[in-house]
């Protein structure tokens, strides 16, 4: 009897539409984040100093009605940013950096992904797993306070919740884009991490700093136009020296170019044009 020769076997399963194949790059790496011992473990620290010390306190607290004010400070904390800002250092470890150091990109985009695609699903996958701490966790404080106030307005509660919907995914889509550029740029695991955590806090120094000759340097802070953002999201009042303008041209700056430097490496990288 003869040895049945191995060779090329068509695939015959169902295929994912074209449309929707970023999402099986999304979940893979939300599942390798849930599984990674190190993300968990800051991830719970996180939920357990930032998000449920508050809800406890909040809940227990007399309170009528849930203030935007409230969740705006809750949200536009020291902690809040720190903790998410180690996430994202964490998530963008081997975001991008194991794909260019294997080559496995040329793979991916080889047939079955588009450039788009494949950063669709990689910012999608970072997006979920910073808002399971930017996001989940605030709506859950934002219900329970509303469900133990004294006052009758739950409507106004309920936009404020609302609100909080917002900044949480605002909060990922603020601080990713910067962490995938990092991890673009380098093939390293470590320098991808610690260079994400870096380029956030060199932003701080550097605004920190020149703040001393202009308080428009301030925003060049990630943490203060973060809140700032919060600030205008739940609806209240900017401080008088922050320039809108200003504000927005900075994030701007920190989004956008960060995502085409991401592109401009995926395509250099895999389609080599």
């Amino acid at each position: 009897m003869g040895l049945n020769p191995i060779g090329y076997k068509p695939w015959k399963g169902r295929r994912t539409e074209h449309s929707r194949r970023f999402l099986v790059i999304a979940d893979s790496i939300v599942r390798h984040k849930l599984k990674s011992k190190g993300f968990l473990a800051m991830l719970i620290l996180g939920t357990i100093l930032v998000h449920v010390l508050p809800l406890i306190l909040y809940s227990l607290m007399p309170h009528e009605a849930l203030e935007a004010d409230v969740m705006r400070d809750y949200l536009g904390g020291g902690l809040f940013f720190i903790f998410s800002v180690i996430l994202v250092s964490l998530v963008c470890t081997d975001l991008l950096s194991d794909d260019l150091r294997s080559n496995s990109i040329i793979l991916y985009l080889s047939r079955a992904l588009r450039v788009e695609g494949y950063l669709l699903g990689k910012w999608v996958g970072a997006m979920i797993c910073i808002g399971l701490f930017t996001l989940l966790p605030p709506l859950l404080v934002g219900v329970a306070i509303t469900a133990t106030q004294s006052g009758g307005d739950y409507l106004s509660s309920l936009a404020v919740i609302g609100r909080t919907l917002v900044a949480g995914i605002w909060s990922a889509a603020f601080l990713v884009p910067l962490g995938m550029a990092v991890s673009s740029i380098t093939s390293r695991r470590t320098f991808a991490g610690v260079g994400t955590f870096m380029a956030f806090f060199t932003l701080m120094i550097i605004s920190g700093i020149f703040s001393e000759f202009s308080r428009d340097w301030n925003m060049l802070s990630p943490d203060l136009l973060l809140r700032y953002s919060q600030t205008v999201i739940f609806g209240l009042r900017l401080p008088s020296h922050a320039d809108p303008a200003l504000m927005g041209a900075v994030i701007l700056a920190l989004t956008v170019p960060p995502l085409l430097l991401v592109y401009y490496r995926l395509r250099m990288k895999g389609v080599g044009k």
